[in-house]
């Protein structure tokens, strides 16, 4: 079955976050589910630099949630390490998103603290378990919002990375980073997988990110959505002017059978590919062999 990726132009950033949302079909969000918003608040940084979710389409996508009546809406997150030593609630503090939650009396939850949960992977790639947040486990829906950035890991840092890492607890994330970055992504990615995605394209970050500086932050002005988690990637890829066949944790993810990575099996839908193509700089540790050709 071919997944379906909305790119909208983010002229009045409500408007373009419902958009974006209604033209892949809306969310399956049932009445009284709990709903978790995923962004990235990874560290302590004020948002428009690329770095971290924009506060205004956090806020744009719990006022389209209301709509389906949900029980609780939650807004969760786990600082990185070591540039957010796991301080997440102070990265809600710097990102904007404290004030959002205050805005609309929403829980914060902290993946990183001590309410978590280990889970055991029959057929993971470098993991048998990992703990995670237990709020990302027990929750009905999942909206992972992350943002547009280049890697000097993982080449790209979009919807899988932010889950991967993001929902794994504090150690966990350095020990994915010793058994295996692009692996431990994908098997946290198998079993937190999120229910809707929208990526923050308004400022990107390009060269070598993820964090400002040493990378650049790329004024883009769009958001990109579906459900396929995988499917969105590769258009954010292609928007980039990078091949996905050339980041490993998406060909990981395929092989795995975690989306389509095939853009003929992507039915897209707003602005044309070529109208968004804007050609990222690579970062310094990878080589213009990893460019996609269109």
């Amino acid at each position: 079955m071919n997944s379906v990726v909305s790119i909208v132009k983010t002229d009045d950033i409500t408007k373009s976050v419902s958009k974006a949302i209604e033209q892949v079909g809306g969310l399956g969000i049932e009445e009284g589910d709990t709903v978790v918003i995923k962004p990235n608040a990874k560290h302590q940084i004020l948002p428009g630099y690329g770095v971290v979710t924009d506060p205004r389409i956090v806020d744009a996508i719990i006022e389209f949630v209301y709509k389906y009546k949900p029980s609780k809406i939650k807004i969760a997150e786990g600082a990185c390490y070591p540039s957010g030593a796991y301080d997440t609630l102070s990265a809600f503090e710097s990102t904007g998103i404290t004030d959002i939650a205050k805005k609309w009396d929403l829980e914060l939850v902290d993946l990183n603290g001590w309410d978590s949960v280990d889970i055991d992977l029959v057929e993971g790639l470098v993991l048998d378990w990992v703990r995670v947040g237990r709020s990302v486990i027990e929750a009905d829906y999942i909206i992972n919002i992350p943002v547009l950035k280049t890697h000097r890991s993982t080449l790209i840092t979009a919807c899988l990375k932010n889950i991967g890492m993001g929902c794994a607890v504090r150690e966990e994330k350095k020990r994915i980073h010793r058994l295996g970055l692009d692996g431990g992504i994908v098997d946290v990615y198998s079993i937190v997988k999120p229910s809707f995605n929208i990526v923050d394209a308004i400022v990107a970050l390009e060269g070598d990110g993820p964090n400002y500086p040493p990378g650049k932050p790329k004024q883009m002005g769009l958001v990109i959505a579906g459900s396929d988690g995988l499917a969105v990637d590769v258009v954010c890829c292609n928007i980039m002017g990078i091949d996905p066949m050339k980041v490993k944790h998406l060909r990981l993810a395929n092989q795995k059978g975690l989306g389509n990575i095939d853009l003929q099996n992507i039915d897209l839908v707003g602005i044309g590919l070529n109208d968004a193509v804007n050609e990222f700089e690579l970062p310094s540790t990878f080589q213009d062999s990893v460019r996609a050709h269109l």
